[in-house]
């Protein structure tokens, strides 16, 4: 095991002989950048380098939150494979960020790496020592704390404060009356009766399928998609889907004119992989995208129909009332 007492970095250099490949390691360290003294909470970077014939397995010590008693660890990065001017060598280093918070005098030897050959598992150690100084703050001798303040007391200033409260309240009174008169949809219901709903909803899917958002942005691309099939809602019913969540509108389908299973199922489809999409990061593919854009097109075609057919059918009554009159 290692022994938590070593010092948190090292630079290894390790000397193999070309060619043999049971040449022993000849391991070196040294601190980078040469450093070897830090004042409490400062970092310094230790690197690890091992030069190993090609064929060799070299495995880096890993730490958890100590190096050893007193050296915290604050990152270990990868391993990364340098440029080697030999073929038959590889150089292999790896970088540790270390600090401490205690004082003291640390000192770094054996530091061990694993070589992992054909023939065994063998555990190489550094021939060096390293040396680590941590110092504390140096404190000045002649600061003398001063006392404690009294509390002392202010003339209360309760006009200012009332007066800043009145002040506010009028600023949110005016800013709220001025974001209903600019969002408020002049004519109300009475605008949306001039709209066709159907061609409505089928120029707007046509521009979203020819848009590329199911690609680029996929959650705009939803967004867009439910809030045609909400509006279309509204425009065709008494429902005010776009104030309702996704379970609110299919709760209440069944009590309009789009009482149909089948509608009622293509629209559950859509809203379910929107809201993945919208809530739940859900990375829906092209083919989703697709796929939720033909449930949204289908409702509005088949809930058209049925609403012309119960338009018909009124006007037909209608019909059939004013000629029992007039006879």
């Amino acid at each position: 095991m290692m022994n938590r007492r070593f010092l948190l970095f090292i630079y290894i250099w390790a000397v193999f002989c070309s060619g043999s490949a049971g040449a022993q390691v000849e391991i070196t360290l040294n601190i980078e950048p040469e450093q070897d003294t830090i004042l409490i909470g400062d970092q310094v970077t230790l690197k690890v380098l091992v030069i190993a014939p090609k064929n060799d397995f070299i495995v880096f010590p890993d730490f958890k939150e100590e190096l050893s008693e007193g050296i915290d660890l604050i990152e270990m990065k990868n391993v990364d494979t340098l440029k080697s001017k030999d073929n038959n060598v590889k150089c292999l280093e790896r970088k540790y960020l270390i600090t401490s918070f205690e004082e003291g005098r640390y000192h770094i030897n054996g530091f061990p790496v694993l070589k992992i050959t054909s023939s065994g598992v063998d555990t190489l150690y550094s021939n060096n020592e390293i040396i680590l100084i941590v110092k504390t703050v140096d404190l000045d001798e002649k600061f003398q704390p001063y006392d404690v303040k009294d509390i002392k007391s202010y003339p209360s200033q309760w006009w200012l404060w009332a007066g800043i409260g009145t002040l506010t309240a009028l600023l949110i009174i005016a800013l709220a009356i001025f974001l209903i008169k600019k969002y408020r949809k002049p004519g109300g219901e009475a605008n949306k009766l001039k709209i066709n709903p159907y061609l409505w909803a089928m120029h707007e899917l046509e521009n979203l399928k020819n848009s590329n958002l199911a690609v680029t942005r996929t959650k705009e691309y939803y967004s867009r998609l439910t809030d045609i099939v909400r509006e279309y809602i509204e425009l065709q019913t008494n429902v005010s889907a776009m104030e309702k969540t996704s379970d609110e509108i299919l709760y209440l389908l069944p009590g309009t004119i789009f009482n149909s299973d089948e509608l009622i199922q293509n629209i559950r489809n859509l809203f379910t992989v929107a809201d993945l999409v919208k809530f739940a990061k859900y990375p829906a593919s092209v083919f989703e995208c697709e796929t939720s854009w033909d449930d949204a097109y289908q409702f509005v075609i088949q809930s058209n129909n049925i609403a012309n057919e119960l338009k018909q059918s009124e006007n037909e009554e209608d019909s059939g009332d004013t000629g029992n009159t007039a006879i």
